[in-house]
């Protein structure tokens, strides 16, 4: 069985790092590292050799770790095909489906999902009936989604969350690239006000708290397009939309001044 461990960075960006390892067999990929000598000291603790670094995309916040877990560890990076200049110590280019790791019956299969940049991949743990989570980078957070100031655009980045993960399981795990839960729930209040799910889970959540995309589908403006109180809060804000497109890239502008 296939291993998932958080680790909260504690960086400016409130960066997350995941550990993805196999009890059995030791072996562990790391997905966006940015503390290394916490992460080999952690890695040693736990008895885990790195194998490999699942670079999301090419942000430097996103591959802080790569060469120093490299030289300490002589294990591959990996990354988007287009990032090839921009990823720190990158050895091997990934592309739509492939695998990049497996063990007993579970996987990591890469998705090319463009938007927050175009050099941008997201690795989806799955075994043969479902798919378990997704390691989202900055395509999805917690109740948002990406910007798309460095290198990305809104319109793709709506036909990623449109095409890909909306189609995702409701109980499919959300791990993604950094804790924005705070700013995220405030800007949903902000554009959809009187959620009383959001309110009620509010009260509840604790700190880096796992979401999945059942509960992001009830919690997250972006994919809550259709809501009549979205609509009518972006009116009263004097903005106008024709489908759910238009919401979407209205909300990330929104986003974007919040």
């Amino acid at each position: 069985m296939m291993e998932v461990l958080p680790i909260f960075t504690n960086s400016p960006l409130r960066n997350y790092t995941y550990l993805i390892y196999s009890n059995r067999t030791g072996e562990v990929y790391c997905v966006d590292p940015y503390n290394a000598p916490l992460l080999l000291d952690l890695m040693k603790k736990m008895g885990l050799k790195l194998k490999g670094i699942l670079n999301t995309h090419e942000h430097g916040d996103h591959t802080e770790g790569n060469l120093e877990l490299k030289e300490a560890t002589n294990c591959l990076v990996y990354g988007h095909t287009k990032a090839k200049n921009t990823i720190p110590g990158l050895d091997t280019t990934l592309k739509e489906g492939d695998i990049c790791f497996s063990t007993e019956g579970e996987s990591i299969e890469v998705w090319d999902t463009p938007g927050h940049t175009f050099s941008h991949l997201s690795f989806v743990h799955k075994n043969p009936n479902s798919i378990l989570g997704i390691f989202s980078g900055d395509t999805l957070f917690n109740v948002g989604v990406g910007n798309c100031f460095r290198g990305g655009d809104p319109n793709t980045l709506y036909e990623t969350i449109k095409n890909r993960y909306a189609t995702l399981p409701d109980s499919c795990l959300l791990y993604p690239g950094h804790d924005y839960w705070e700013n995220n729930l405030a800007f949903s209040n902000h554009v959809e006000p009187n959620h009383d799910f959001r309110d009620r889970f509010q009260k509840t959540r604790t700190e880096h708290f796992q979401s999945t995309l059942g509960l992001e589908r009830q919690l997250s403006p972006f994919f809550r397009l259709g809501s009549g109180g979205i609509k009518e809060r972006l009116t009263e804000l004097g903005e106008s939309f024709t489908d759910d497109r238009s919401i979407f890239l209205r909300l990330r502008k929104l986003r974007d001044r919040w």
